[in-house]
């Protein structure tokens, strides 16, 4: 394959996941419902509606080319990363600052579109300023780590809220430091770790067994609630065990790729 096909074929996955994630997000936020106390609304989960079908199908795909194939994908890594941080922080700060009611379609609407343009942005900045990008996937890396251990428990490991966001802000420090000093390997680690997450809370949407109310239970986001069963260990678990795949096969595909130097990697 030459230069110019390697190019084209990842400027059109880069376009297929951005537009595949923006959908999924639109989806959502259109079947969100606003909770009593103005907090960030949430999801219905009462059963599978298209909303939760699209953001399913995304997730799973988004996740497992992460999970599998990140560093050789490291540019579609990078913009995603950078995508999905920024439009993630501004969503989340749109819906603290001002929460739309249940009969504010256009407010949610202008939300989203603000939040997409922000993460185009951002995905935008990361690929051009890529040791940015590099960090923010140790960052997302860190956080989805974060999120896996807090998950052992109903409620969360850490019971305290500070202590709770302490946790998970420094690992996310501790994510991206990781990227920029150790590249290869925390890159490697970072990109099947988060994969893995994004991954299993895709395939959640459709078991429905609450596993994908992590985050949102350990940022204190209103009317979100984890609890453990026997169903959620088994996300947890298999979510391991894909991380620890995803880091092997990446792995051997790097192996197979020797003199590849880290910067060019596509």
């Amino acid at each position: 394959m030459t230069q110019i096909q390697k190019k084209s074929a990842q400027q059109s996955l880069l376009l297929a996941l951005l537009m595949l994630f923006i959908s999924a997000v639109a989806a959502d936020t259109v079947e969100q419902v606003t909770t009593s106390d103005g907090g960030l609304a949430l999801s219905s989960h009462g059963g599978l509606v298209a909303s939760g079908i699209i953001a399913g199908i995304a997730l799973i795909v988004i996740g497992f080319i992460c999970n599998y194939f990140g560093y050789k994908l490291v540019k579609v890594l990078v913009f995603l990363a950078g995508f999905c941080v920024v439009a993630g922080l501004v969503l989340y700060a749109e819906y603290k600052i001002r929460s739309p009611r249940e009969d504010e379609k256009g407010r949610q609407v202008w939300y989203l579109a603000i939040a997409a343009v922000c993460g185009l942005i951002g995905g935008g900045i990361s690929m051009f300023l890529f040791r940015v990008g590099v960090a923010l996937v140790g960052a997302l890396g860190g956080f989805a780590l974060a999120t896996w251990i807090l998950s052992m428990k109903s409620g969360g490991l850490i019971h305290s809220d500070v202590g709770r966001i302490l946790f998970i802000v420094g690992m996310i420090i501790v994510g991206m430091l990781a990227a920029l000093f150790l590249q290869t390997p925390a890159i490697v680690v970072s990109s099947s770790i988060w994969g893995s997450y994004a991954l299993f809370v895709g395939i959640d949407c459709f078991a429905q067994t609450g596993f994908q109310n992590t985050a949102l239970s350990f940022l204190n986001t209103p009317g979100a609630v984890y609890e453990t069963s026997p169903k959620v260990y088994a996300m947890i678990a298999c979510m391991a065990v894909s991380a620890l795949l995803g880091i092997f096969v990446q792995f051997w595909l790097i192996r197979k790729r020797k003199g590849h130097p880290y910067g060019n990697l596509a």
